[in-house]
């Protein structure tokens, strides 16, 4: 299967990119394993729990003619030679069907969605091995003033300016990050989606 972009994560970032590459006149598919934190945030008969659900948000991006793959995962990639672009990747899924695309766009979240996966000796990024800032040392992950913004909330993946995403320590050409999956300081909803839109914008300039 050929796609323009493929976002992965079907979040408020994911879903907010998507529908912005749409809207351009891409060809887009969205994969969309599950809940994300933003999603789970109230009872599931509340007013802005049906608001901000998962369904409605990606049927809103379906409508836009968004491919979306609800319950899948991309989970291995092919890389060029040089390890700077994807190739071709996989979903759970769709097993041996390939999938390619002229950019990615990886909005998977953090820890909650597993997004960025922790033990007791590293912080990683399961789907591409990207990149991630985090400390070395485990004992500062937390902080003991539990009301105080936590050291591991900052953790996440290293992006360049562009908002690709960084691999061995070089900007892989075609991936590109939005939403908390990024390093820094913990995101507004503004903040997510506004990184979305952002890096939407690097993509249609870029391809």
């Amino acid at each position: 299967m050929k796609f323009d972009v493929i976002v992965i994560g079907g979040g408020l970032a994911g879903c907010t990119a998507a529908a912005c590459l749409a809207d351009a006149g891409r060809k887009v598919a969205l994969f969309s394993e599950g809940l994300s934190l933003h999603d789970a945030t109230d009872g599931p008969a509340s007013h802005k729990a049906q608001a901000h659900s998962p369904y409605a948000a990606l049927s809103a991006v379906a409508a836009k003619g968004v491919t979306v793959f609800r319950g899948d995962s991309i989970i291995k990639a092919d890389w060029a030679e040089d390890g700077t672009r994807i190739i071709r990747a996989f979903s759970r899924n769709l097993g041996d069907e390939p999938l390619e695309a002229t950019a990615w766009l990886l909005a998977t979240g953090k820890f909650f969605s597993r997004g960025i996966i922790s033990n007791m000796q590293k912080v990683f990024e399961p789907v591409f091995d990207a990149d991630v800032e985090y400390e070395a040392d485990h004992t500062k992950w937390f902080s003991p003033d539990f009301f105080a913004c936590q050291p591991y909330e900052k953790f996440g993946v290293k992006t360049d300016a562009a908002q690709r995403v960084l691999k061995n320590g070089i900007s892989v050409e075609n991936l590109f990050a939005a939403g908390q999956v990024m390093a820094g300081e913990p995101m507004t909803d503004e903040d997510i989606a506004n990184s979305g839109k952002a890096a939407a914008s690097q993509i249609l300039k870029k391809f």
